[in-house]
């Protein structure tokens, strides 16, 4: 019957951190598995000695390294779950030690409570690795300092301490104040001595570093690594977390005579509160599941993977109206000679922010710009957005492709060499760095590559002052240059319609029979066919382009349509949005 009981005790006891763990590793694997793929492709981890001595070059660096570290092994979403899961089911392990060693009673509500703000904390995408690594080693720091230094040897953490800053920053701030707390608290032997000790030893290296050693500003030293952006702007949470997590030997001592009662009694409610916040993590996490951004990184993985015929049919099955999903969209329908097939098929931007994205430094639109230039053929413009973005962001998995396929392209293979070296010091992209050498000083190869000869081919040769905050116009520049782009002549002709320009888009179509086209893309025959049956203005002569009858049969039944609710807007649109809701007359009558 004892040994029944024991199982049972032990069972409540360690089934909690089991179900948390499972639970966990499920969640962010199957709901926020976009949140691995964001963060892996945000940072470029390194296994070089030089890369390590350039991070441990300033406090808090090696926190940051061993973040990157974790960071890189997000290229597989459920190990990246199972690490962050194991982290903080450690982090609920370590907080009930020391409030074992503290109170002598087991503790379960704070334990499960920092556990649940640190899991709720991680569901958001921008939410890095290294704040619960930081606070993971903070307490084991201070668990270690509770158990095993006595007497005299209480002196090692104090001594320790400016190695501690060093090692982890600001995060180092948390077990300074545990210390102070635990020593106030336990009134051992010198206690008064030691917390000016600490401080004392703390603040000299701090000074000293900032004098002759780091050569940081004094908000870097105080502050790095924590940063807002690097807990996705959650700072009340986060700094609330960071505050209780640091009172905690206080709080451990403080015993509500209902709760002493129920430990009394030896009720098992206590035991069962883990179960309870579980719950109750569990609904609130379900809030947290951002489709929006799920929907968005899915297509960004697959826009890397070069997937573009399932990038139509996904945002075909499930249409967006975030700008840089389209915008990848509409690259994956220029990449395939579809985008004024299926322009209108998509929510469009009037501005054409869904075409191509203009200058900007902000770190979105500068990431992922230079797509567009890529795609027309101007290699020279695509490789500027990529550098500019290593220099003011650093460097990425997909921004060093982008520099080394640029740079192939445009047969500077040294250049390419240094970009394919770095590229073959991460952990999860050797190989493609070994395929990328294959290509290096063989012109030959790089011309029977699909991508590589195919841009090179294409590749604008003619040279001109690219105007970065008016995209539109490098498009008639590469036309003047090169009448047989087609791409280019997608992208004007889309523009043309967005403008609701039928004049223009009517005036480009013997440039499109240049470029060999037979028959005209459905959305550009929508814009002829309403220019014409509108009697706008006279037809250029053409040599093989000619309207489809059916096209012009159903312009007129749209008409028709039109006519017949013109006294009501929305019932107009309702009437038309079912088969026509994808045309060029659509977009002009109701966007």
């Amino acid at each position: 019957m004892n040994r029944k009981n024991q199982k049972s005790k032990l069972f409540l006891l360690y089934f909690p951190y089991l179900l948390f763990f499972i639970s966990g590793v499920f969640y962010l694997s199957w709901f926020t598995s976009y949140i691995f793929f964001y963060q892996e492709k945000a940072v470029l981890f390194q296994t070089t000695y030089s890369f390590f001595i350039e991070k441990v070059s300033q406090p808090g660096g090696f926190l940051e390294y061993l973040g990157e570290i974790q960071t890189a092994f997000y290229y597989y979403p459920l190990l990246g779950a199972v690490l962050i899961v194991a982290e903080i089911v450690t982090v609920i392990f370590i907080i009930a030690a020391i409030g074992r060693r503290i109170s002598g009673n087991r503790t379960f509500v704070l334990p499960f409570l920092v556990g649940g703000i640190l899991f709720f904390l991680q569901t958001h995408y921008q939410y890095r690795s290294l704040n619960t690594i930081g606070v993971l080693i903070q307490l084991l720091f201070f668990y270690t300092t509770v158990k095993a230094f006595k007497k005299k040897a209480e002196w090692i953490p104090v001594l320790l301490f400016p190695l501690n800053y060093f090692l982890f920053g600001s995060f180092s701030y948390l077990f300074l104040v545990l210390f102070i707390l635990w020593q106030i608290q336990n009134r051992g032997k010198y206690w008064y001595y030691k917390i000016p000790g600490i401080i004392t030893a703390g603040v000299l290296f701090y000074y000293i570093g900032k004098e002759f050693l780091f050569f940081q500003t004094v908000d870097d030293l105080i502050v790095f690594p924590y940063a807002a952006a690097k807990i996705g702007k959650q700072v009340q949470m986060f700094l609330s977390l960071v505050f209780l997590v640091s009172v905690l030997p206080f709080l451990f001592q403080i015993k509500p005579k209902i709760i002493e009662n129920i430990r009394r009694k030896r009720f098992p409610f206590l035991q069962l509160v883990p179960f309870v916040l579980i719950l109750a993590l569990t609904i609130l996490s379900v809030g947290r599941i951002d489709k929006k951004n799920s929907h968005y990184f899915y297509v960004e993985k697959l826009f890397y993977q070069q997937k573009y015929d399932e990038i139509i049919a996904f945002n075909s099955e499930f249409p967006s109206n975030n700008i840089l999903t389209n915008y990848l969209n509409n690259v994956a329908l220029a990449e395939t000679g579809r985008l004024d097939d299926m322009f209108f098929s998509f929510p469009q931007s009037v501005d054409g922010a869904t075409l191509f994205l203009k200058w900007d430094l902000v770190t979105e639109v500068l990431k992922r710009g230079g797509y567009f230039y890529y795609t027309l053929g101007m290699i020279n413009e695509a490789q500027r957005w990529a550098y500019e973005f290593m220099v003011m962001h650093g460097l990425t998995p997909e921004g060093l492709k982008m520099l080394i396929k640029t740079e192939l392209i445009n047969g500077n293979y040294k250049v390419a060499q240094k970009y394919i070296s770095i590229l073959g010091n991460t952990i999860f992209y050797r190989d493609q760095a070994n395929e990328f050498e294959t290509f290096l000083f063989n012109d030959e190869a790089v011309n029977k590559q699909v991508e590589l000869g195919k841009k090179r081919a294409s590749k604008v040769q003619q040279d001109f002052f690219v105007l970065s905050d008016d995209p539109a116009a490098n498009l008639d520049f590469i036309i003047e240059a090169d009448s047989t782009n087609y791409t280019a002549l997608e992208y004007k002709l889309a523009w043309l319609m967005l403008q609701k320009d039928m004049a223009q888009v009517v005036k480009q179509l013997p440039i499109l029979e240049k470029c060999g086209i037979r028959k005209m893309p459905k959305n550009v025959e929508e814009a002829v066919v309403a220019y014409q049956q509108l009697n706008v203005g006279e037809m250029p002569e053409l040599e093989r382009l000619t309207l489809n009858r059916e096209t012009v049969q159903r312009f007129r039944q749209y008409y028709q349509i039109f006519q017949q609710n013109s006294s009501n807007r929305e019932q107009a649109k309702r009437a038309l949005s079912q088969n026509f809701s994808d045309t060029f007359w659509f977009y002009v009558f109701f966007s």
